[in-house]
């Protein structure tokens, strides 16, 4: 059992509560929804909902960092469902790089013709395309000022074609151009255009720089030559030398104490590590190793991700930090030492080194990837503007800044996070701006309706759902691997069907008519997994209980019960009482 793909225990639901993996969603995609769908085959509608709230499904398809999975409560059981995996069985099929065959402009419906003030946004990354479309969807005229020659972001910097292929980038991306939005591309603020002027020309002013300053690290030797920074090498931007790399993954005094702040510091969530040393691998050096302090089975990233780079032949070092960086006029290796422990007495992030017990590895070549920082000077005039100790804005829970006419959204403002926690900042940002402009704003609170198809399966438990594996994704051989060709392959959509019956259908909640019950027990009887009992509250009465934690809503219960006391329907968020007189 792997524990990557197992869920984080949740207490069970209360009334007004959604489905784990929707909850954990940050743009609240319903993902009961269209896995129920796709079980189905009905990937026309399952996609439309995986859309709806989300303009880059299939980019999500293939690198999200899945808050879903963490807490699906297949999980509990054995392994979470690949809900990741199944959006892209949706987007393989009618994602926006699908031509004739995509259905992604169904979802938005007659757009209305811009008017009124107009928003720029700085920065075309996934925050500042995900607010243009939502403020274009409003009618807004959008202009997105973008420094590069592409936009995309870190998803085009940060992230290796051979885990997004750029024909899926660029066609999610124009798909967002398509809706009538401006796009100033190679436009640098502050250096061809000033802020200042934005702010003449627009109602309000978005900034989504992101955070594409790497940092250094803060040891001996982490600044003499052959020592670069993960993010310039991704880009392009520097070159290996003749010989071995060492990936530092981690291991910053500077790093936030709890865990949350630390997967904060994304640079260093494994993910950047990871692809950082598989392209050094691709480029010809002859040996690629990943040092970092955590033990490798808990690196914050997709056991796929861990497994596929060690089968391309990079060394996982896990539980190991840097003492110094050897160099004689030009990096020869990497000095480690045993991490005794991770954080100090008060809980903060502060590996503790065996120093007695210190190797040096060789390498001609050292790529950082312990954090990064954002760029955002050409906010120094701006009066006003709080800012954060690693040159972010500060912001409110509506993206808004301490500057008039200024927002911040993405990783900016929060320093680096998830892909699709940049995507959500950006839709909040742009409803937030909406309303200032006094315009009907996209709707962005999370849907209360319920798409699900019913969960009436009267032979469930004998189709043996409970007891499949989770589906292993087909991927290229390590033979067959370059820098460009995309290593994880899609599901077939029968593949994802299977995968799909996995679901418990945490979406269900078991509703109980006290008046039907005559405590006959038989529901408690036939239950697989002890979730519902009859004990006895005084005298003659006894109470009917259910731990829906267990519950894998096999429906055996409802099958048994002779007086139909006992039903399944959709989730109390979205209307159904748990107990019915």
């Amino acid at each position: 059992m792997n524990p990557a793909h197992r869920a984080v225990p949740a207490p069970a639901p209360e009334p007004g509560t959604e489905a784990p993996c929707r909850a954990a969603c940050p743009v609240g995609t319903d993902a009961a929804a269209y896995v129920a769908l796709i079980e189905q085959g009905n990937l026309e509608t399952a996609y439309d909902i995986a859309r709806a709230p989300n303009p880059f499904p299939s980019i999500c398809g293939r690198v999200c960092a899945a808050p879903c999975e963490r807490r699906c409560r297949r999980g509990i059981v054995d392994s979470a469902v690949s809900i990741r995996a199944l959006k892209r069985v949706l987007c393989d099929r009618h994602g926006a790089e699908q031509g004739e065959n995509s259905r992604w402009h169904l979802a938005l419906g007659q757009l209305p013709e811009p008017s009124g003030p107009s928003v720029g946004i700085v920065g075309g990354g996934p925050a500042g395309l995900a607010a243009a479309h939502d403020l274009r969807r409003s009618g807004i005229p959008v202009t997105v000022y973008e420094a590069t020659a592409r936009v995309g972001g870190m998803m085009r910097w940060g992230i290796p074609p051979f885990r997004l292929p750029r024909s899926v980038l660029d066609a999610e991306c124009d798909a967002v151009s398509e809706l009538g939005i401006s796009v100033r591309t190679e436009c640098r603020i502050g250096r061809d255009e000033a802020f200042e002027a934005l702010l003449q020309r627009h109602g309000a002013v978005l900034v989504t720089v992101g955070c594409q300053q790497g940092r250094s690290l803060d040891a001996p030797g982490a600044r003499e030559p052959g020592v670069i920074r993960a993010i310039d090498f991704l880009r392009g931007g520097a070159e290996l030398g003749d010989g071995p790399v060492v990936v530092i993954g981690g291991g910053s005094v500077a790093f936030d104490a709890a865990r949350s702040a630390w997967r904060a510091i994304t640079a260093y969530d494994g993910q950047t590590a990871l692809d950082a040393a598989r392209s050094a691998r691709r480029s010809g050096a002859a040996k690629v190793s990943l040092v970092a302090p955590e033990e490798a089975e808990g690196l914050p990233v997709p056991t796929e991700e861990l497994h596929e780079a060690r089968a391309e032949g990079v060394e996982v070092r896990g539980g190991e930090g840097v003492v110094r960086i050897v160099a004689e006029g030009r990096v020869t290796g990497v000095e480690v030492a045993p991490v005794l422990s991770l954080r100090r007495p008060d809980g903060s992030f502060g590996p503790v080194l065996d120093l007695d017990r210190t190797r040096i590895l060789p390498a001609a070549t050292v790529v950082l990837a312990i954090g990064q920082e954002a760029d955002t000077d050409f906010l120094s005039s701006l009066e006003g503007l709080e800012r954060t100790p690693w040159g972010g804005v500060v912001v409110d829970r509506e993206q808004r800044s301490s500057a008039p006419q200024v927002w911040a959204a993405g990783d900016v403002a929060t320093g680096p996070r998830d892909l699709i926690d940049a995507i959500a900042a950006g839709r909040r940002a742009a409803a937030s701006i909406a309303r200032s402009l006094e315009r009907p704003g996209v709707p962005n609170e999370r849907r209360a309706d319920h798409a699900s198809p019913p969960l009436h399966h009267p032979t469930r438990f004998w189709s043996g759902y409970d007891a499949l594996e989770r589906t292993t994704l087909p991927v290229l051989a390590p033979a067959d691997r370059d820098m460009l060709r995309e290593v994880e392959q899609g599901m077939s959509a029968v593949e994802g069907s299977r995968e799909a019956s996995r679901c418990l259908r945490c979406d269900e909640q078991l509703a109980f008519s006290t008046a039907r019950c005559i405590a006959c027990g038989l529901c408690v009887d036939v239950c697989p997994h002890a979730a519902l009992a009859l004990v006895p509250t005084g005298g003659a009465r006894l109470a009917m209980t259910f731990r829906d934690t267990s519950c894998i809503r096999c429906q055996l219960c409802v099958h048994r019960c002779p007086t139909d006391a006992l039903s399944f329907g959709v989730a109390p968020a979205y209307g159904i009482p748990l107990v019915a007189p």
